[in-house]
């Protein structure tokens, strides 16, 4: 029998052991990515108000780089402004600003709120064009550039309002101040183009909300709710739209709106004998947190004399039967409405029945 020889392959070579074990792998190897850069992307939500004799600037810190990452080597935020007649253009803000502040990325670690820097003003700078910008730079000294450019024109403004006074009615919270006298930059005020009302409420986790606006010193707030502590302050402002400048905030008032206000009296009581009882009927109140009626009765029938409630309970409707009466007896009777408050009106009109 003829013995056919074993078939052997031919060794590897290490050459060929590398290419294998490349191809057997999870992927083909690339080529290696550059690092990043971390510069943070321009901001972008730059801008300025002015509030009194001060400039306010506010911004949101870079949370981005301009690669999309994460920015984590914020170093510094330069704020430039600059300070022109109203009519000189912003040709090259570069050149035509300068440096007024810088913020170390230390003050802002983390931070996701908006950053807010303010800038006194001189007498000086009335009716200039501020403008202003904010770089972001890390910590290579690396930016993308300015912000957003936010301008405005310096106003005179007075000073906050004076002698705030809030008295609660019914329907109502009347507020009225006065003007100031003077300006925020000294000298005689200027007129207020009107004026920005301000409520907080007691125990509420909603901030300071702005409810109203007037162009005279009084406002009525009408839409407040008893049971609630309020606290009002007032701005004046000169100028109109995203141009206004504000003053500061008044000193505040507080009020408790405590509902101490009765309804008004039932109207068109009508009592009819009937055998063994005295029905009675009565239009019904229209206020809007009336709780209830009461009835009461008089059997003396002499000026003066006293009435008795009948009712142990509210009555939550507008009719009542008098049961405990005596034939022949003369009877006199009124209504009071009750409001949720516990207030309770001035009695109706009386209406007098000889029992049946």
């Amino acid at each position: 029998m003829i013995r056919r020889p074993e078939f052997r392959p031919p060794p590897l070579t290490v050459g060929a052991l590398i290419f294998a074990t490349l191809l057997g792998g999870c992927g083909v190897v690339g080529e290696p990515l550059p690092p990043l850069l971390e510069i943070p992307a321009p901001i972008s939500d730059l801008s300025v108000v002015q509030v009194g004799a001060r400039l306010r600037l506010t911004w949101s810190p870079p949370s981005l780089t301009t690669e999309g990452t994460r920015v984590r080597q914020l170093d510094r935020m330069e704020v430039r402004g600059a300070f022109l007649s109203s009519d000189t253009p912003i040709t090259n803000f570069a050149e035509q600003s300068k440096l007024l502040a810088t913020i170390q990325a230390k003050t802002t670690s983390g931070q996701q709120e908006p950053i807010t820097y303010e800038i006194p003003l001189t007498r000086e700078q009335l009716r200039q064009k501020a403008s202003f910008a904010v770089k972001a730079i890390n910590r290579k000294g690396k930016d993308a550039g300015f912000s957003n450019v936010s301008s405005l024109v310096i106003m005179d403004l007075p000073e906050p309002p004076v002698d705030l006074q809030a008295t609660l009615t019914e329907k109502v919270i009347q507020l009225s101040w006065k003007p100031a006298p003077l300006s925020g930059f000294g000298g005689p005020a200027p007129p207020a183009d009107g004026y920005r009302i301000y409520r907080a409420e007691e125990g509420s986790q909603q901030p300071v909300q702005e409810i109203g606006a007037s162009v005279s010193p009084s406002y009525q707030d009408t839409s407040f709710q008893f049971g609630h502590n309020y606290e009002y302050s007032i701005r004046a402002f000169v100028g109109t739209g995203e141009s206004a400048a504000l003053t500061p905030s008044s000193s505040p008032v507080e009020l408790a709106a405590i509902d101490r206000f009765p309804p008004a009296a039932p109207r068109n009581l009508r009592a009819i004998p009937v055998p063994g009882a005295v029905e009675m009927a009565w239009s019904p109140n229209p206020e809007a947190d009336l709780a209830g009626y009461n009835v009461y009765r008089n059997a003396a029938g002499g000026p003066g004399s006293p009435f008795s409630k009948l009712n142990p309970e509210l009555l939550p409707i507008v009719i009542f039967r008098d049961a405990n009466v005596t034939a022949g007896t003369r009877y006199t009777y009124r209504v009071t409405a009750v409001d949720k408050s516990g207030n309770e009106s001035a009695p109706s009109e009386d209406t007098s029945v000889t029992a049946e």
